[in-house]
């Protein structure tokens, strides 16, 4: 919602021409949220044009809240500190690549694994033995394993990095994490919604994308050779618009700081939202990347012709 509110005041700022888009001007009262991470770009848009985001940390099995920032901290690259009812530990996960700076050879703090402990806490689900013999969830000593990545900061905040179940390693033996690509991907004007994929056997990797429509019509009126005036279906099966797509979503990649491996190889655009009657994300809007997988087989596999 929040990269929709950004993309929406961009897009009409664009459309009333350049006075409006320089000058612009507006108040929106906002609700508080809570879901998935939005990327810094739209944290630090929404923070100048609207007012000051405060982010946080926590789940349905930690009944609400386990980090969040604190009022007088204005800042984007964490979560904030763990709240008064919750204790935080972060454990290494060599096999994922993540562990504590100086173990394995380790330089630096990539990140670890996130757990928790707290009266708030669950101890196991509601008839399901199998999750709660799990030790990979409920580690004992009260002790639960998200399956977040986290890392300390130096001022002693909590930094969340992706999920364990979203780390892929490419070909060359790097690890890359999904939902940080498509957390930053997904700021890109022409990005209205993004899957990003990678295999064992992929150099880098790719992503099946929902073309912003508004943002991406306009821009296409400057591109020669495109018809910037039709339908949707057929400007997302247009390899020049594609190229353009990837163009500017690798242009974010950069400015971020996104390593070689980290960049999009290529993208498939795809006008159809998706719905949770699709099966392609939950009821909580959380993708389903195996049903996008799935859907998306021959587009994905000739996408991948091309590495």
């Amino acid at each position: 919602m929040s990269e929709t509110i950004r993309k929406g005041i961009v897009g009409k700022a664009a459309a009333g021409g350049t006075l409006r888009s320089s000058v612009f001007k507006g108040a929106v009262e906002p609700k508080k949220r809570a879901g998935a991470a939005i990327s810094r770009e739209t944290q630090e848009f929404l923070s100048c044009v609207l007012l000051t985001t405060r982010t946080g940390y926590g789940m349905t099995e930690s009944c609400g809240m386990c980090a969040i920032m604190p009022p007088e901290v204005f800042r984007f690259d964490s979560v904030g500190l763990s709240v008064p009812s919750i204790e935080i530990k972060l454990r290494d996960v060599p096999e994922a690549g993540y562990f504590s700076c100086g173990r394995h050879g380790a330089t630096e703090e990539r990140g670890r694994l996130v757990c928790i402990r707290g009266p708030f806490v669950i101890s196991g689900y509601y008839k399901r033995p199998d999750l709660n013999a799990d030790e990979t969830i409920f580690a004992g000593d009260g002790w639960m394993r998200t399956g977040d990545v986290g890392r300390w900061n130096e001022d002693g905040m909590l930094a969340l990095i992706d999920c364990i179940k979203n780390l892929v390693k490419l070909a060359g033996g790097e690890y890359i994490a999904l939902e940080v690509l498509e957390s930053t991907y997904k700021s890109c004007n022409y990005v209205a919604n993004i899957c990003v994929h990678a295999t064992q056997d992929a150099k880098a990797p790719i992503a099946i994308i929902i073309p912003h429509e508004q943002n991406l019509s306009a821009a296409l009126k400057n591109e020669d050779g495109v018809d910037a005036g039709a339908e949707m279906h057929h400007l997302c099966t247009d390899p020049k618009v594609a190229a353009l797509v990837l163009r500017e979503c690798n242009a974010v990649g950069k400015k971020s700081g996104f390593k070689a491996m980290e960049t999009l190889s290529a993208v498939v655009l795809t006008p159809d939202e998706r719905t949770p009657e699709s099966g392609l994300v939950t009821a909580a809007q959380k993708i389903q990347r195996t049903a996008i997988s799935k859907k998306f087989d021959k587009e994905i596999k000739e996408a991948y012709k091309n590495q």
